[in-house]
């Protein structure tokens, strides 16, 4: 007579599978870092693409109408898209045909973008103007305010808003208008004496936590004089153009260049270029080429930033 035997497989214990995840947990904890610098590499040279995209858009436009694309066209000089900033501009550089056909349109049937109908456009996001490291940029938000243009009086409108990453170069000071992105500007890059590669045309500014600025389509601030419009080009050594008024606790200014505390009350990012990227921003040059210039360089942007200042200057490594 025979006797079958059952085999036993050995169980596993609980010390064991609490020491397995722990293990486990340790490898996540490790190789999370390194999952994060890959992706924040990654949303670098993305961000330093589509500012190679705008560059070359630029050209094309100044190619073709013989000048720079404004930063924005003032009220009242008859021109058919008031207060329209420069990525509409060259949207037809970008394949974006359709959309500047549309602002078009708008405009011929709404000569205020914002009352009593909102563009269209307004609410838009456009691909090359989003930085992948700021997903705010990829949607359209909602945003309240009371609009002094508004007629016959101010009126509280809310409207859905599309978010530009970047900001033209207005120069050291606005102002000024000594840079090459300029309100109703009309300089080409001949202009540019200080030589294309020595001279910033584009830079990442990310736009402040309250959203009131670094608006694609249009700016609520472009009725002003063009100093301290803040949603299509910045200076370098701009003062805070609020002396009346919010936020009058960020001080006089200039802002420098350099990694602005995200917990800070008031936010007072909305003043300086600087990125979500550890260690500084991209910026685009006047020749198309784009460099990733590390906060150290807060010294030498004003010298970038004009076109015709005569400094001498030499682009860090």
């Amino acid at each position: 007579m025979t006797t079958g035997l059952r085999s036993r497989r050995p169980g596993v214990t609980l010390l064991e599978i609490l020491i397995t995840l722990s293990v486990c947990s340790m490898l996540v904890a490790l190789l999370m870092p390194a999952v994060q610098r890959v992706r924040g590499a990654a949303d670098r040279l993305a961000c330093q693409s589509k500012l190679r995209q705008l560059g070359i858009a630029v050209h094309h436009y100044e190619s073709n109408t013989g000048k720079l694309p404004p930063a924005f066209r003032h009220r009242g000089l008859g021109t058919p898209d008031p207060n329209l900033q420069w990525p509409l501009l060259i949207a037809p550089y970008l394949e974006l045909d359709a959309n500047a056909r549309m602002t078009a349109e708008d405009f011929r049937q709404f000569p205020d973008p914002i009352y009593p109908i909102p563009h269209r456009g307004l609410s838009i996001p456009l691909k090359p103007f989003s930085c992948p490291s700021d997903p705010r940029t990829a949607v359209a938000w909602e945003y309240t305010f009371a609009y002094t243009l508004a007629r016959p009086q101010p009126t509280v409108v809310t409207v859905q808003i599309a978010l530009n990453s970047y900001l033209g170069n207005g120069g050291a000071l606005t102002k000024k208008r000594d840079g090459v992105i300029v309100a109703d500007g009309s300089m080409s890059l001949v202009h540019v004496s200080d030589g294309t590669s020595n001279t910033l045309l584009f830079g990442e500014r990310p736009p402040p936590a309250n959203l009131s600025f670094g608006w694609l389509y249009v700016g609520w601030g472009a009725r002003a004089s063009g100093n301290g419009e803040l949603s299509s080009v910045i200076g370098v050594l701009d003062p805070n153009p609020f002396t009346g008024g919010a936020p009058p606790t960020c001080g006089p200014g200039p802002f420098p260049y350099r990694q602005p505390d995200l917990n800070a009350v008031p936010d007072c990012t909305m003043f300086q270029y600087w990125s979500l990227h550890p260690g500084g921003a991209n910026f685009a040059l006047a020749d198309g080429s784009v460099r990733f210039l590390r906060y150290s360089a807060d010294a030498i942007l004003p010298a970038l930033a004009t076109r015709a200042g005569g400094e001498a200057v030499e682009l860090p490594d």
